[in-house]
């Protein structure tokens, strides 16, 4: 069923100061076992925490802002409608600009739940569905 969720609806998760996720998928109470989704939201001149995410590829989609993804120590400029596809298990964390940043994040989940008794292709381990 389609759902519209606003602004002030998503929930948020303990704060870094200057650093804040939101969630999407939650406010919606979805508990979904193929998909997260979250918004990352970075002041302006802040440097986020590290992250490692294993047993998901992410998808991050800049809404607005400017700033850099470092990943696995190799650094990508980012600005509004960037687009950053990170594998599971790959190392990063982002340094936004003088506009802040706000990023997408859709962190596509490849568990064994996630595809059981679902039609879907195995990727070398990996189980699109």
């Amino acid at each position: 069923m389609p759902r519209i969720i606003k602004k002030e609806d998503i929930q948020n998760h303990p704060q870094i100061p200057g650093f804040q996720i939101k969630s999407v998928t939650e406010t919606l109470n979805q508990d979904s076992k193929v998909m997260e989704v979250k918004r990352l939201i970075l002041d302006p001149n802040i440097i986020s925490p590290e992250f490692t995410h294993n047993g998901c590829d992410q998808l991050l989609y800049v809404i607005k802002g400017d700033g850099l993804a470092t990943v696995n120590s190799k650094e990508f400029p980012l600005d509004k409608e960037s687009i950053l596809w990170l594998e599971s298990g790959e190392k990063y964390h982002f340094i936004s600009g003088g506009l802040g940043l706000e990023i997408l994040q859709a962190c596509l989940l490849y568990t064994s739940d996630a595809a059981d008794d679902t039609p879907c292709v195995d990727l070398g381990g990996r189980r699109i569905i």
